[in-house]
């Protein structure tokens, strides 16, 4: 009975405390919460923002913590652009400029990443978060979260370490093949499609070389009980190549050279020759933000048709010019992309072409943004139009190119995202996160 004393005192003890709401077991836990609150509420807010990049945001959130992510621009302190360029060798050139808002509004740098044709996804997303973290430094260091940070260094192995000089026994030279079927089909349907393509690319300060071969083929077979059968075969091949020298930081001048046939354009087989110029307002050292180029094309071209065109050729050669006008830029509030291309023959100024298109992203205000896609053709020169025109099922499978005086295509749409600012938590059960995928059947 004696030894029961202290069990008894120490029950009612612990009894009082839950009483009153001090759980001996949670008063750590509870501390340790506080704790994370009060990081949560003095941690920097960061919005990213990769207008032309695919970016997993799940693996950015669970591999740096020590921020808090927010949906919209206007709650950030922080705003991380990221835009892109494909290098000559395959990779991505990655530009992250690290703009300050509100009480960091003026602090402003700049961080490259390069990454490698051969690199998989995942080395792309460890390079991106070590630049992300470098880039974030600057901003930290003025929050009570640096005191919860360290900083290290990897030695190199030896007592220097020197950049090696690089050697390339490939010459710059990336080459790249590839080959692809899609299959499907039903009682009344089917369809095959092949494709098949061989590149080579070139790349340095002073020149841009590319070569490709690209060919395939298309089948659509179509069945209506007894009554109505109907194949849809389609050819297209294409053999090109361009070379780009460059002059200054603002000029350059290239050819290129192509020949193919597509059935679809009644073209047996044509080839091209284009000499070009080519003039940019920005230096070229500014692509990933702003671009605006002028290229004016000089262009001689060989056609063979597969039947009589509407101008009674069977074959012809003609020389023709074209310029074009591209604008591209991204910025804080978003970004545009607008063009604008014409041609003519000259032998016949009658025959010509005007191509527009234009993409915006624009951000109106907090949480409103707008997206506009759209392009229109005017079409004065479709010289290889068959004569015997198209019968109805190459009309209604759209087989043949048929006779127009213009084209055109808009999407438009607004989003409005409105509650919580914070995009803090990683939750990929049931997929739709972080790269997963759903399939429903």
């Amino acid at each position: 009975m004696k030894r029961t004393k202290p069990i008894l005192v120490c029950s009612i003890i612990l009894l009082a405390m839950l009483c009153f709401g001090l759980n001996p077991f949670v008063l750590n836990a509870q501390d340790q919460a506080d704790s994370l609150k009060k990081d949560q509420a003095d941690a920097l807010k960061i919005f990213i923002d990769t207008p032309d990049y695919f970016i997993d945001f799940d693996y950015v959130r669970t591999e740096i913590t020590f921020v808090n992510y927010v949906r919209d621009r206007a709650d950030a302190d922080v705003h991380i652009l990221i835009t892109t360029q494909r290098t000559g060798g395959g990779g991505i050139e990655f530009t992250l400029a690290f703009i300050g808002l509100k009480k960091f509004e003026g602090q402003k740098n700049t961080l490259k990443h390069v990454s490698r044709q051969t690199d998989t996804d995942d080395d792309i997303r460890r390079g991106l978060i070590k630049i992300i973290k470098l880039g974030l430094m600057q901003y930290v260091a003025h929050t009570p979260i640096i005191e919860r940070l360290d900083i290290t260094y990897k030695e190199q192995e030896g007592e220097k370490a020197v950049a090696p000089k690089v050697i390339d026994p490939w010459n710059y030279w990336t080459f790249r093949t590839s080959i692809r079927g899609s299959f499907n089909g039903e009682k009344s349907y089917k369809y095959d499609y092949l494709s098949g393509s061989i590149s080579a690319s070139r790349t340095t300060e002073a020149w841009k070389i590319y070569l490709s071969i690209n060919g395939n083929y298309q089948e659509n077979q179509y069945k209506y009980g007894d009554q109505f059968s109907y194949t849809d075969i389609r050819r297209n091949y294409d053999i090109s190549g361009s070379v780009v020298k460059s002059l200054t930081n603002h000029w350059s001048y290239g050819l290129s050279a192509s020949t193919g046939s597509s059935t679809y354009r009644n073209i047996d087989i044509a080839t091209s020759f284009s000499p070009g110029i080519e003039f940019s307002v920005f230096p070229y050292s500014e692509s990933t933000r702003r671009f605006l180029t002028f290229i004016y094309r000089l262009s001689t071209r060989h056609a063979n048709y597969i039947e009589e065109t509407i101008y009674l050729k069977s074959e012809e050669t003609l020389f023709s010019h074209n310029l074009s006008l591209s604008y591209d830029m991204k910025q804080p509030w978003g970004s545009i992309y607008a063009s604008i291309a014409g041609g003519e023959y000259l032998h016949d100024l009658n025959l010509y072409h005007i191509y527009m298109f234009s993409s915006l992203d624009l951000r109106i205000f907090k949480g409103l943004s707008l997206s506009l896609f759209g392009s229109v053709s005017f079409l004065r020169d479709q010289i290889s139009l068959s004569r015997s025109g198209a019968t109805l099922e190459e009309v209604l499978l759209k087989r043949r190119q048929l006779e127009t005086s213009y084209d055109y295509w808009l999407s438009l749409g607004f989003s409005y995202t409105f509650g919580s600012i914070y995009n803090n938590i990683v939750n990929p059960r049931f997929g739709g996160s972080g790269g997963s995928r759903i399939f429903h059947f």
